[in-house]
Parts: structure tokens; sequence; C-alpha cells
């Protein structure tokens, strides 16, 4: 009796036409892997999407942990200016920045000090500053340090409120600098320096005899949560005995509105003066003199060093030049003429380098 073998150009079946108990496995088991790697790879895309910020800020850092030794001063300023959008992102211009001075040396006058300063150019708003943290703690020493921080919004952010405060906790003052100034009181729930828009002087000035502690925040200073920021400066420093601790923060935020490019301003103006200057009755006159007031117009306007206007200023002023013009007894014309003559001014203008 002839041996049926299985196939070598298909699957194998058991007598009723299944695939073999071998072949289903190996199906099952890479149809599972299959299911397995493609779960993977949506688990690692959504904690890939979750662990992007939708945008960075910048820390700026110095001066902390320095000059403990006894008889020692630091004495550090940074200034920051964002320029924001609305959203709290970084405008593309003007550009902003941040400047960093520091100054080290034997405690005395600040112009004894050695100091050095930089200034960089952002790619990313600055929100934390962090300075002056466990420095000075030697005997004598001093900590001199203060933090400003601008933030020019273009366009209205989220709304603005006081900016929280959390200050000399842990800090106990004694000898000729007590009781210390710290102003103004503490924020009603505010208990840490991070929660704070300004943490500062916390855990300082413990060292006894202490010549001189004042920690101030400006007054009208704010904040909003477009971008939130938090100075936190002058902690757990100047523990030395005899030692002077005076430390500032300041946060603005102002709103500004964008500003018109010159040439946008100058084509609106140009415009502007077209349509006024052709609805005048204007005397004939020849293309020269039409060029020669046209210039003589464009050289008054950029003299006087005029900013970007809005449209409607810029009408303004086109009116009140067709008035002057018509009022200078002209006959009327053809507005083929009148449209020359502002067409010529309204090319002068344009080429003006107006400020």
């Amino acid at each position: 009796m002839q041996k049926h073998l299985p196939s070598t150009e298909g699957p194998s079946h058991d007598q009723e036409g299944a695939p073999s108990p071998r072949r289903a496995a190996l199906a099952r088991k890479t149809l599972a892997f299959a299911i397995a790697v493609a779960l993977t790879g949506i688990v690692v895309g959504l904690l890939g999407q979750q662990a992007t910020p939708a945008s960075a800020a910048q820390v700026a850092a110095q001066c902390n942990g320095e000059m403990n030794g006894g008889g020692t001063e630091v004495a550090c300023t940074t200034t920051v200016v964002n320029y924001l959008n609305a959203n709290g992102s970084l405008a593309a211009t003007p550009p902003s920045t941040l400047t960093m001075t520091r100054c080290v040396g034997a405690t005395g006058p600040l112009n004894t000090l050695t100091c050095t300063t930089t200034v960089d150019t952002l790619t990313e708003p600055v929100a934390t500053v962090q300075q002056c943290n466990g420095s000075g703690n030697g005997g004598g020493g001093a900590v001199v340090c203060t933090t400003t921080v601008t933030n020019n919004f273009i366009g209205a952010p989220a709304p603005l409120t006081a900016a929280s405060v959390y200050q000399c906790v842990g800090s106990t003052i004694s000898g000729p600098g007590a009781p210390g100034i710290c102003l103004p009181e503490n924020t009603d729930g505010i208990t840490t320096v991070a929660e704070a828009t300004v943490g500062q002087c916390n855990g300082s000035g413990n060292g006894g005899t202490i010549v001189a502690f004042s920690c101030i925040v400006t007054a009208g200073s704010t904040t909003t949560p477009t971008l939130s920021t938090n100075v936190d400066q002058c902690n757990g420093s100047g523990n030395g005995g005899g030692a002077v601790v005076t430390c500032q923060a300041t946060v603005v935020n102002n709103v500004i509105p964008p500003s018109t490019p010159p040439a946008a301003t100058a084509t609106a103006a140009a415009a502007a003066t077209s349509t006024a200057v052709a609805a005048a009755t204007l005397t004939p006159v020849p293309p020269a003199t039409a060029t020669a007031i046209a210039q003589a117009t464009s050289t008054a306007i950029a003299a006087a060093t005029l900013t970007p206007v809005p449209p409607a200023t810029a009408t303004a002023i086109a009116q009140a030049t067709s008035t002057a013009i018509a009022a200078a007894t002209l006959t009327p014309v053809p507005p083929a003429t009148a449209t020359a003559i502002a067409q010529a001014t309204s090319t002068a203008i344009a080429a003006a380098t107006l400020t």
C-alpha cells in the first residue's frame, strides 16, 4: 500500500483538513509576539508624549555654596529680562537677556571685591533664579545679593496677582542687627520656598551678633500663572558670628502692545496720504514739482523721528496735509494730476527711514 506524505507546498493538515497542532502553536506564538510589540510601541509613545514639556524654562544659578571662610564676602546680582508671548513662550524679538554679576573677596566695601559679569541672550525664558544659597557662613562673612526679573508680555497673560513671599523663617537675629528687616510679611498658605514667588533668607543669620540683616521683596512685585517665577536666594546663608545679610528680590510683569514694523507704518502713511491728496482738487504741476513736494514732505517726516503709528494716526496726518494743500487756493484740476502727486508722495514716504 502506498503511503501519503505531507505536501511541502502548503501547511500541514490532519486528516480533517485542520492545521497541525505544531503549526497552530507556532502561529499563536507569532501572533502574541506581534501584539506585545505593538502594545510596547504604544506605551513607549505615550510615555514619550507625557515626558515632553510644552515649553521649557531655564534656571539661572550662581554664587551658591561659596565664600564660607571667615571674613569673606559674596555679592551677586542676577537680572532677567524675558520678552514673552501671551502664552508664556519666548518671543522672537526683542531679544531676552540674562545678566549675572559675581563679586567675591574679603568682607568690605563692594568696590574692593573682584567682579565678573556675563550677559547671555536667552533661547528659553528664565523662570527660576537660585542665588547665594549656603554661602557666606564664615565668621564675619557677608552676603549681599539682588535679583530682578522683568517679564514683558506681548499680549495679555493670565491675570496678575501680588507676588507670594516666604522669607526669614528659621532665622533668629541677635546682636546689633537685631531684630532684622523682613518685608513684606509672608503670604498666608505659602509654606515652602518652592511655592513662593520669592523665598529668601530662610535659616540665615543665626550666627549671633549679626551686624545687619535685611531681606526685602520690592513693593509692587507680581506673578502670573502663565510664567510662574521663583526666586530662591540667600537661604541657609550668613550664619557666622558677626555676619551681614542683605538680600532683595523684584519680580515685575508688564503687558506691552505689539509694535508696528516701521515698513508697515510707512506704507500705511503713504497709502493714507495718497488717498487724501487724490481727493483734493489741485492745480496741474510738472512731474518735477510733484517729486520735489514729495521729497520735501518725506524729509520733514523723517526728521521728526516719528515712531510707528496706527493707521488712524496716519490717516489724520494725511488729511491734515491734504487740507493744508487745498487751502493754498489751488484751482481744480483733473484727477490724474492729483493722482500723480499722490503717487510721488507715497513713494518718497515709503522710502523714508522712520524710527
